[in-house]
């Protein structure tokens, strides 16, 4: 059974986020699904990513773009370990005929993270600066977008426990960059809520989380909500942290994210004061 709530606020125990869990290069290396590994070089710094190209791809048209944020459990410099819980809705068969579109998933290095929260528990207020992961991601996000047959407009983004904390950090440092967000058991900087109230989101969350309890996708939900944001939000009754491919296999989600198109009116966006 499952709950969706647009603005419930419940006060349970705090836990810290997740813990279990310029030239362009690369080199190619396809696996069985069609994901080819690469890697991505920005000065002295490297990220190691997998690529899936849309399904009978013609460079003459413009495909959506979504971005997957692996968990903390994922961490790593194999390639390959950040695949475990890609949305297989969109990797089998029928869900590549459907959804053509590119998929990018980087890998975040072991003792690194996507996102950093330096006073947590305390504030929820995330680093002035983002993680070295976040940067080379967004850069190569940047990169992606002017090399290949990308709609700058169907720019996603998706992630699950830590990657869902990233997913929110990237979403909220470049707002204007992401046309809508699937978060999946996340922890978010709530003071941000005013730079992507516009933006289309859809959270999910397990209410038996004892990794990142359901109360952190609640702030954030009511967050939004107070700035005149309009989110989704899923709550799985009962369930723990593992929900992600329950969450990705939710009927519409897919249908709901590719029909999202970049927002361009005005957002009311405010420094991140730390």
């Amino acid at each position: 059974m499952r709950t969706i709530l647009f603005v419930t606020l419940l006060l349970l125990g705090l836990h810290g986020p997740s813990l279990a869990q310029v030239p362009f290069s690369h080199s190619s290396s396809p696996d069985g699904v069609g994901f080819t590994k690469r890697t991505y070089v920005a000065g002295s710094d490297t990220l190691r990513y997998r690529l899936l190209y849309p399904l009978n791809y013609d460079s003459r048209k413009k495909y959506p773009l979504l971005l997957y944020l692996h968990g903390n459990g994922e961490r790593g410099n194999d390639n390959q370990t950040s695949l475990v819980r890609v949305p297989t809705a969109l990797t089998n068969e029928s869900g590549r005929q459907q959804f053509p579109c590119f998929m990018l998933v980087p890998q975040c290095p072991r003792k690194q993270v996507w996102v950093d929260f330096p006073h947590f528990p305390r504030s929820l207020r995330t680093s002035a600066e983002p993680t070295r992961p976040a940067r080379l991601t967004l850069a190569l996000v940047d990169e992606l977008i002017d090399q290949l047959a990308i709609d700058p407009d169907r720019v996603y983004l998706t992630g699950y426990s830590g990657g869902g904390e990233g997913a929110f950090d990237l979403l909220m440092r470049r707002p204007r960059l992401f046309a809508a967000a699937i978060p999946v058991c996340s922890v978010a900087d709530t003071g941000m809520a005013v730079a992507i109230y516009t933006t289309p989101v859809w959270l999910f969350h397990g209410s038996a989380d004892k990794v990142n309890p359901a109360l952190y996708s609640r702030l954030m939900v009511a967050a939004l909500c107070q700035h005149g944001g309009n989110p989704i939000y899923t709550e799985y009754s009962g369930a723990g942290h593992n929900i992600v491919q329950q969450a990705y296999a939710e009927a519409g989600l897919f249908e709901w994210l590719f029909d999202q198109r970049k927002r361009y009116h005005k957002q009311r966006v405010t420094p991140n004061k730390r």
